[in-house]
């Protein structure tokens, strides 16, 4: 028989913790301790547990006692941290934990101590635990992918992938930086009802992991995924024959030259996986998943495109994962005959101008930001009206906005940065428009 594993000393080392900040009574820091506001809300520990617990800390060498004379009342006991208790407190506050049986209880205790301890020593146990996290999740997706064949599929495997993805989710939101006011955000998912839940959650990792945030930044997107671009990249595991399988991934037009470049890496770390792209306009792709269309993978440049395929029951928000960002931009002709060169000149009476139509996430983010400018008198007394009174084009699609510059239609359009900077030799970007605040 195995020897039984050891409980961690979660609750001992988290009375560690307050009585490290001063020396105090017993019964002071059981209240500290048990206080709704602090831990009170994970334990529910009664006195009596609480004084065999310092007993405990004690004969361990990790807490020492004091007697505080009370004039002719016997002594009080007053408790203070030793050096081994002091060491092994900053220990375990930096190291993540290493059973995920025992998340819910000590990483919430470790969590309340980082939080107090500063932002740097938050970030280092978010980013530990991550690690961690993603460590036994990837040992359960090779233990599910051995029960494939078996009755039960590997059910509670399947729950137990689920749960840790919510969590890593929650943290690389976390660690991730502060979107910028500037900021257009792209974000990924897989579908709630995806069959290959295994193949799937890869090709999101390596859309959010170095190589893929790398393809990324060169087709001029910007990283909202921190995080991965601080740390060590991680070790890539070695390739194994899966058998013929495809995903389908919806995505956004403007991510046609990354994904592919991201899809031909993605492909060849996983012998016999394809990727079937299916590009288009974010609230196309949604409408198509709302009505039922099969697909694996969905990456919107749009919030709200997002958010009317959770609504629809085909993304399940916990899964809903930020990996690039992005500028709306002004193009034109290099010859730049008009002259545009700042944002009142969008007004200018004659300027032709093609923009994306309200069915594109191009053109919500560009009727977003003609509102905030108007707000701040750019365009004169007439405000919006005066651009929009200049639109010879609606555009279904980034496309289309370009080939209106392209072919003379339109002397100037408005698309994501990234796809000004991708588009033909004729075409250069005046203006780089952020979203304010």
């Amino acid at each position: 028989m195995s020897p039984r594993r050891q409980s961690p000393l979660t609750i001992e080392l988290a009375l560690l913790g307050f009585i490290s900040q001063q020396p105090m009574h017993a019964y002071a820091a059981y209240q500290q301790l048990t206080a709704p506001d602090a831990l009170g809300r994970i334990w529910q520990l009664k006195l009596s547990h609480f004084y065999a617990l310092a007993s405990k800390l004690e004969r361990a060498g990790y807490l020492a006692t004091e007697l505080e004379p009370q004039g002719a009342r016997p002594p009080r006991k007053v408790l203070r941290v030793t050096e081994a208790g002091a060491a092994a407190f900053a220990n375990w506050l930096a190291t993540p934990v290493d059973d995920p049986a025992q998340l819910r209880l000590d990483f919430l205790a470790r969590l309340y101590f980082a939080e107090r301890a500063g932002p740097a020593a938050v970030r280092s146990l978010l980013a530990a635990q991550r690690a961690a996290g993603r460590a036994w999740r990837d040992a359960m997706r090779a233990q599910l992918l051995g029960r494939a064949g078996q009755p039960d599929a590997g059910l509670f495997l399947q729950l137990r992938i689920r749960q840790l993805e919510s969590f890593l989710a929650w943290l690389d939101r976390t660690l991730a930086a502060p979107p910028e006011a500037s900021a257009v955000s792209f974000s990924i998912a897989m579908l709630a009802d995806c069959a290959q839940a295994d193949l799937a959650t890869d090709f999101v990792d390596a859309v959010r992991g170095p190589a893929g945030q790398a393809a990324l930044l060169h087709a001029g997107f910007y990283p909202t995924v921190a995080a991965f671009l601080e740390s060590a990249p991680l070790d890539e595991p070695a390739p194994v024959r899966m058998g013929e399988r495809t995903l389908t991934v919806f995505a956004a037009a403007s991510l046609t030259g990354p994904f592919h470049a991201i899809g031909a890496d993605f492909c060849a770390a996983h012998p016999g996986a394809a990727l079937r792209f299916v590009f288009d306009g974010s609230y196309a792709l949604s409408a198509r998943l709302s009505r039922g269309e099969t697909a694996d993978i969905f990456a919107p440049a749009h919030r709200q495109a997002m958010d009317l395929a959770v609504h629809a029951g085909r993304v399940w928000r916990e899964s809903v994962y930020a990996f690039a960002s992005n500028q709306i931009a002004v193009v034109a002709l290099r010859s730049n005959p008009t002259r545009i060169t700042r944002l009142d000149d969008l007004a200018r009476p004659g300027i032709r101008l093609a923009l994306g139509s309200e069915a594109t996430a191009i053109g919500q983010y560009t009727q977003e930001f003609l509102s905030q400018v108007e707000g701040r008198g750019f365009f004169g007394t007439q405000g919006k009206d005066a651009v929009l009174h200049n639109v010879v084009r609606y555009g279904e699609s980034i496309t289309e906005v370009l080939e209106s510059v392209t072919c003379g239609e339109a002397d100037a359009g408005i698309v994501f940065a990234s796809d000004g900077r991708q588009a033909d030799g004729d075409i250069y970007v005046p203006i780089a428009l952020p979203i304010l605040g």
